[in-house]
């Protein structure tokens, strides 16, 4: 007699937190040696058809309707709510996906923000061929244990030694601070990346932090300096610093105070002066005293400070509905390329190639808050 063939070993691969859907589904298919697609279908097969659009390299995300999800979550033995804190893509929708009883799953581009998890942090998750992508989501985009500014890189492991940029990371700890303790912390750092990319857009030759950061930056990575210049992290230190003086409530009535007793002017002169100290330039304040008075109006109705503190001056709730709202054209492009033709010379193609070769075009970028669940690309 024949014994029985052994019964096939459930393999459980743990989603590890904030993973996109589509990393998690490919790392389990690697394990139980299928393709993707076949993993995918056999997860969601049923009473009724199965119905998957794209493939793996659609995308990097993967988007389920309900009844998919439901079987996403019968396969883990998780309840779908454990399973989406997990895997906030889940909780995305994508308008292509119809909503009937009809598993159905869509490989797609997610418009959030991605990166590869810290290798060090993950290693046991981490598979050849096979990486970790998680959503930084507002400031998850710098491991402070092993001090890296995690990359998106989708083949491999990828992040930018903070050693010799030790003001990075102090300034990432006052940004998980303020996320935390803010309830829109998230707008808040948006809003201080707009208002520091207005300086950046002037072309300080002169400029002499950034200047040293940019040389720092392009040493770890290996880069051109030019390449580097557009990175979200030569502008952080000064973004988390306008960021927190904006968002402290303190420095809020302060500023109310002093335009209600002596005017709106001495209101702004007293921020610039904050700014200028906090932002480690004494000179800045001076600068854009002067530059205020200088402007044209339109520029005035459009400056992401103007109007934050001409808000916050005449209204009378400190976190009035459009506080945090900055007008589309001031505000920092999220697009690196976008960003190439205001800071360098160099012709914007040649700098995304290298700087793509460094894997410095994606990530974590100083955003709104998004909507619920990562939203797919149109």
């Amino acid at each position: 007699m024949h014994s029985p063939a052994p019964a096939p070993t459930l393999v459980r691969i743990p989603p590890v937190a904030q993973e996109l859907t589509g990393s998690w589904i490919r790392r389990t298919a690697a394990a139980y040696g299928l393709p993707v697609q076949d993993l995918l279908r056999g997860i969601l097969c049923g009473p009724h058809r199965v119905q998957v659009t794209g493939t793996p390299g659609t995308g990097r995300e993967l988007f389920l309707n309900a009844p998919a999800r439901r079987a996403l979550a019968r396969f883990t033995d998780l309840p779908l709510s454990r399973l989406t804190g997990l895997l906030p893509g889940l909780a995305a929708t994508h308008g292509q996906l119809v909503d009937d009883e009809v598993p159905r799953a869509m490989w797609s581009v997610s418009c959030e923000a991605w990166v590869g998890a810290c290798l060090r942090c993950t290693g046991r998750a981490w598979r050849p061929e096979q990486p970790v992508l998680v959503y930084p989501g507002a400031a998850g985009q710098v491991c402070r244990r092993h001090r890296r500014w995690l990359l998106a890189h989708a083949g491999k492991p990828a992040g930018i030694p903070l050693q010799t940029l030790p003001e990075i990371l102090a300034a990432h700890r006052h940004h998980v601070t303020l996320v935390r303790t803010h309830p829109r912390g998230e707008d808040v750092v948006a809003l201080a990346a707009a208002v520091v990319w207005s300086w950046q857009v002037q072309g300080w030759r002169s400029e002499t932090v950034w200047q040293d950061r940019v040389r720092r930056l392009a040493a770890v990575t290996g880069s051109m300096l030019t390449a580097v210049v557009p990175h979200a992290l030569v502008s952080y230190p000064e973004t988390i610093a306008v960021a927190r003086l904006l968002g402290a409530p303190r420095w809020q009535q302060r500023l109310r105070e002093t335009a209600s007793a002596e005017g709106a002017g001495s209101a702004t002169e007293l921020l610039l002066r904050e700014i200028s100290r906090r932002a480690g330039r004494p000179w800045l304040a001076d600068w854009l005293i002067a530059y205020a008075r200088t402007r044209p109006r339109t520029a005035a109705q459009t400056d992401p400070l103007h109007r934050w503190l001409r808000r916050l001056t005449t209204t009378d709730g400190a976190e009035s509905d459009g506080l945090w709202t900055v007008h589309r054209t001031a505000v920092r492009p999220t697009k690196y390329s976008d960003r190439v033709g205001f800071l360098t010379d160099r012709r914007p193609r040649s700098i995304c190639e290298e700087a793509g070769a460094a894997f410095l075009t994606g990530g974590w970028e100083p955003v709104p808050s998004p909507r619920p669940g990562p939203a797919p690309c149109p």
